[in-house]
């Protein structure tokens, strides 16, 4: 694989006031590019030392208006991000300084650099795997240590790793059925592998496949947090629940029932996981259509929820909201202990609620381990230190592959596929494993993946 033949530029640091501002150089003609504004003195022709900062007075071209004083790093191929050779300008922060820098670059040939240029030129470079690349993404955006730990890993092969270990073998496979397609007669049957070969190869990917796909619930909520959702009667007190829980004031609360009209959320971080909790309508028989509208946001967000807080009033009961969605874990939980006497207290407890007062703290810390204990942090964090974090895109590829590799299996166990028609199947198979990883890509698929990155990386 190689990269493109020009130079980008663009400033590699986020915007706004910082003590410092990057501006990265990348391509056949960074070192040029970078000499202009530097000088020869501080980037000699043929006696560049890579990886070598040094102090630069940058200049608008040779002898013209003085842009910054900073540093001059160059990083010379293939030891660098891209592969290529880089030079980034370690400028004063702000936007001034890094600006014309950037429009100094451009007149002296460089070209704008597009969003995730750089991530891409190290993808088609070979410095990374698509999957790699992608976690570069995903750890720009991590919020929390359990995500940015994923993408770490990620980065660093695991996921790489697991699905390579999957296709070796298939590989091989492949080699040998189609080897054995150029023989014809008594030859091709000498050479023709048994039926229990093929068949044990298969069901080992096909184990291996979906064990590394049982962890695509966990890698979506260690990706976007666990979805909660509180649901109960109007008035049960979810709102001030919500509050308490993320403690602040984030959701309206007012003794009229009906006063959560659309589904309101914030994120809770606890123990290491993140909780996404989205406080809803109370759910009751009548009300007006605007409230019916929020009634039915409140299902569908418990319909595809990973846990809900099924909310019970111990001062005024209203029996319990039903419960949408399959695989969705109910946590009961019974409010406003601070104004039910013990013995209703002591019969919530009795059938499975976790006690709770928002008004004096009682029960939160015991309904935020049964949080972390329903969201299944140890899960959680093993998916995150595996690096098998991965996003929707690959789940798609490992669940094409998975069911086109249960179809030929299934095949192959009848007789009813000649080799010739398995090794056409299995390489559409690896084809599909072949873009979790960038083995197999086109260019609008790498113009899918690199959409989502910012400019500079």
């Amino acid at each position: 694989m190689s990269a493109t033949n020009d130079t980008i530029v663009a400033i590699a640091t986020a915007a706004g006031e910082a003590g410092l501002a990057v501006v990265r150089l990348s391509g056949p003609g960074a070192l040029d590019v970078a000499r202009r504004l530097a000088g020869p003195r501080v980037l000699p022709a043929g006696d560049v030392r890579s990886h070598l900062a040094r102090a630069a007075t940058l200049r608008d071209g040779p002898g013209g208006e003085v842009l910054d004083h900073g540093l001059v790093l160059p990083m010379l191929a293939p030891r660098s991000y891209t592969g290529e050779d880089v030079v980034e300008f370690h400028c004063h922060g702000g936007a001034f300084c890094a600006r014309r820098v950037v429009r100094a670059c451009c007149e002296a040939g460089a070209r704008p650099a597009g969003p995730g240029e750089f991530t891409r030129r190290a993808f088609l470079g070979g410095r990374l795997s698509l999957d790699q690349a992608e976690a570069v993404a995903d750890l720009i955006h991590a919020e929390d240590e359990l995500a940015g730990r994923a993408a770490l890993r990620q980065l660093r092969g695991g996921l790489r790793r697991d699905v390579e270990a999957i296709e070796r073998p298939l590989l091989d496979l492949l080699a040998r059925l189609e080897g054995g397609l150029e023989f014809e007669g008594e030859d091709a049957a000498a050479v023709a592998l048994p039926r229990e070969v093929l068949l044990a190869v298969l069901d080992a990917a096909l184990a291996a496949l979906s064990a590394l796909l049982a962890d695509a619930g966990a890698a979506r909520r260690v990706r976007e947090g666990v979805q909660v959702v509180l649901l109960g009667a109007p008035n049960a007190g979810k709102s001030s629940l919500f509050n308490a829980l993320l403690a602040q004031e984030r959701a309206l609360v007012d003794a009229e029932p009906g006063t959560t009209r659309d589904v309101v959320s914030a994120r809770l971080r606890h123990g290491g996981v993140v909780f996404v909790l989205h406080d809803t309508a109370g759910l009751r028989a009548d009300g007006g259509r605007v409230e019916a509208l929020g009634m039915a946001r409140a299902r569908e967000a418990a319909a595809t929820a990973d846990i809900v807080l099924l909310l019970r009033d111990l001062v005024a009961p209203q029996g319990e909201a039903a419960v949408a969605g399959d695989g969705v874990t109910v946590v009961k939980v019974a409010t406003k202990a601070d104004l039910a006497d013990a013995a209703r207290c002591a019969a919530a407890r009795a059938d499975g609620c976790v006690v709770t007062s928002a008004r004096d703290g009682a029960g939160l810390d015991e309904l935020r381990a049964a949080l972390l204990a329903a969201a299944g942090g140890e899960r959680l964090r093993e998916v995150a230190e595996l690096g098998h974090a991965f996003n929707e895109r690959q789940r798609y590829r490992l669940v094409a592959a998975r069911d086109e590799l249960a179809s030929l299996r299934g095949e192959v166990a009848l007789r009813a596929a000649p080799d010739e028609v398995a090794a056409g199947l299995l390489a559409g198979i690896l084809a599909e494993l072949g873009e979790v990883t960038g083995r197999v890509f086109s260019e609008h698929l790498l113009g899918e993946v690199f959409a989502r990155f910012c400019v500079g990386k």
